[in-house]
């Protein structure tokens, strides 16, 4: 895993190259390495930080050259078909790492061709001196980020995280209003916008090609080719997506460095660790919980599996206060605001982990594809109900103190006849009378037209209702949200993290089963469930998902309450000219006295933290 820079332009621009690298150290703590090229009258310039995982040795250094000199590429993650990608190519090579198969496989097949070849984690710029072009690439389900801007006089800058990208090109960062609208609405941002003007987030599974000189630039998206439906029965489907899984972690364990497992107290992680030691592979486990008695804390069932695999288990216990003190470190290496509160616990797993290992695997990235989360059982509710619009009826129960987050998202979204609006209300942080009040606009900033961008993504394929939000969650959700987060947190520490769940493989087979094979009016993961009864004990396969949660309701109330309001209600902050300070208080009282309104108040939180970073910018 790596940092990648870089720009072309057709100016001798003063851009800070060196200053840029160093802001990616972190991802590359093992060497960095720049060239630039002459392209026609345009200049290249390619920067990379290193941090070794195949092939130590200097033969994987970048940025690389394909043998002819036609194709240059800087490269971060791992592409773990590598070596079957390369029993097709002609040597010699000077090494055996993914980056020289991949950049040869360019030479040899054309990058759109080599592509939806690829099986693996990704996030590259690949240079075509013959054509004049230049390719930013983000692999299918986006769990490497990467960003881009695009130069006033022509060109474009871009690398793996924002702050690299900014410092590159000396660019005055601003808040675009229309998408802090549609962080509201949805927690994150959607690729390609950010919430910060004219930085652009690549999406998943596309690729940018502009022709160097004339800027000329199109946007594709490559690789969603559906596979054929599974027509088996379900004892078919378990013993393939045996074979299709073991294979997935089988491929990801292959590294150069030593390899650890991040063991949650659910199913996905147990999972992983059972078929790396099917593998020969008996992993170190690492677990994050809360010091004190708080059922969000997953020590125990954690240990309870390693016990039953037989593996070394680490676990590393955080009092709110540890949490609190990192929590502004947190959202300056997340560099976005997520509304998300396992963004904290993440931050001192990996820390940890990175102390005993150089690559994880992980479970996640199995809810989305398997319908593992609770929002889809309300697509499955509204298709038993005969009379879906009747449900407007029970608004009442939207605002009875008792009523979930989830259940009122729930009530409001299932007599919805649009498609995508219901996928909307599904996921909606703020509604539009709380966005109207916090900023003065009730629209959702362009939330419903990203999602309706990858429903016709999806128009390959006639999926249910259910299975598109799955599909859609995928991509989207995952990439610009968890896997973002993900991604950022681990590399802080230089940690490469894995997700064999979301192996292009194993995805493609999943997506191709009958929707009962997956998920049913209360249950979910229904296939994944019975394969994994052949290496896990009942109590661990059915034991209630906790879902790496923090306690936030019941510390946002107790000891972290006056840290809490004096951030969100900060009279100095920078940011009042875009939120109305009285929204905000009314919320946080609706929420101390006693209506659960945690994920909307972690959000202000993660948000006014955010904007200190950005120094006032609007």
């Amino acid at each position: 895993m790596c940092g990648i820079a870089g720009f072309v332009s057709n100016s001798s621009m003063p851009f800070n190259a060196s200053g840029c690298l160093s802001f990616l150290s972190h991802r590359g703590p093992n060497g960095n390495g720049e060239i630039t090229i002459n392209v026609g009258d345009s200049v290249v310039w390619l920067g990379h930080t290193r941090l070794s995982i195949l092939d130590l040795s200097l033969a994987g250094h970048q940025p690389m050259p394909s043998r002819d000199g036609r194709w240059w590429l800087t490269f971060n993650g791992e592409i773990y078909n590598h070596l079957e990608l390369r029993s097709n190519l002609d040597g010699p090579f000077r090494g055996h790492s993914d980056t020289e198969t991949l950049v040869e496989a360019a030479a040899f097949w054309g990058l759109a061709n080599t592509l939806p070849m690829l099986n693996g984690m990704f996030a590259f710029c690949a240079v075509d001196t013959l054509d004049r072009a230049l390719y930013l690439v983000r692999d299918p389900f986006g769990i490497k980020p990467l960003y881009y801007s695009f130069l006033e006089n022509g060109g474009i800058v871009f690398a793996s995280e924002a702050r690299a990208l900014t410092n590159l090109a000396g660019l005055s960062i601003k808040i675009d209003p229309d998408a802090l609208q549609t962080f509201l609405t949805l927690r994150y941002v959607p690729s390609p916008r950010t919430l910060w003007k004219g930085v652009y987030r690549l999406p998943p599974g596309h690729y940018l090609r502009m022709k160097v000189g004339t800027w000329d630039m199109e946007l594709v998206p490559y690789g969603n080719t559906p596979a054929e439906r599974f027509v088996g029965k379900i004892d078919d489907a378990v013993a393939a997506y045996r074979e299709v899984l073991a294979n997935a972690v089988c491929r990801q364990l292959i590294s150069d460095v030593p390899v650890g497992l991040l063991l949650s107290g659910g199913i996905d992680s147990a999972l992983v660790a059972a078929l790396a030691k099917e593998a020969g592979y008996v992993l170190p486990s690492f677990t994050v919980g809360f010091s004190g008695e708080h059922y969000e804390c997953e020590i125990e069932d954690a240990a309870y599996t390693a016990r039953v695999l037989g593996l070394p288990h680490i676990a590393v216990k955080v009092a709110p206060s540890e949490l609190w003190d990192s929590l502004e470190q947190v959202v300056s290496a997340v560099e976005e605001p997520l509304g998300t509160t396992s963004v904290l616990p993440m931050w001192h797993l990996v820390q940890k982990a990175r102390e005993g290992v150089t690559v994880v695997l992980t479970g996640q990235g199995s809810d989305e594809p398997w319908g593992g989360y609770t929002r889809y059982q309300a697509e499955i509710v509204r298709e038993w109900l005969p009379f879906p619009n009747l449900l407007k009826g029970l608004d009442f129960l939207r605002h009875w103190k008792g009523t979930s987050e989830s259940a009122e998202r729930a009530l409001r979204s299932i007599p919805l006849h649009e498609t995508a609006r219901r996928f909307e209300e599904t996921y909606m942080m703020f509604t539009s009378e709380e966005r109207m009040a916090l900023t003065g606009r009730s629209d959702d900033g362009g939330a419903l037209s990203e999602i309706n961008s990858w429903i016709d993504k999806a128009r390959f394929s006639s999926l249910e209702p259910v299975e598109l939000m799955m599909w859609i969650d995928s991509r989207m959700n995952l990439a610009d949200d968890l896997l973002l987060y993900g991604d950022k947190i681990s590399m802080r520490f230089s940690l490469e993290a894995r997700v064999p769940m979301l192996d292009i493989e194993v995805v493609r087979f999943i997506e191709s089963l009958p929707r009962a094979y997956r998920i049913g009016l209360g249950k979910g993961k229904v296939v994944h469930k019975k394969m994994a009864e052949a290496y896990l004990p009942p109590e661990i396969v059915y034991r209630k998902k906790k879902g790496f949660q923090v306690p936030f309701g019941k510390w946002s109330r107790g000891e972290w309450r006056d840290k809490i309001e004096s951030t969100i209600l900060d009279v100095s902050a920078p940011h009042w000219d875009l939120l109305d300070r009285r929204a905000v208080e009314l919320i946080w009282r609706d929420h101390i006295k006693g209506r659960d309104r945690s994920r909307k108040v972690f959000t202000l939180l993660i948000l006014a933290l955010w904007w200190r970073f950005q120094g006032g910018s609007n």
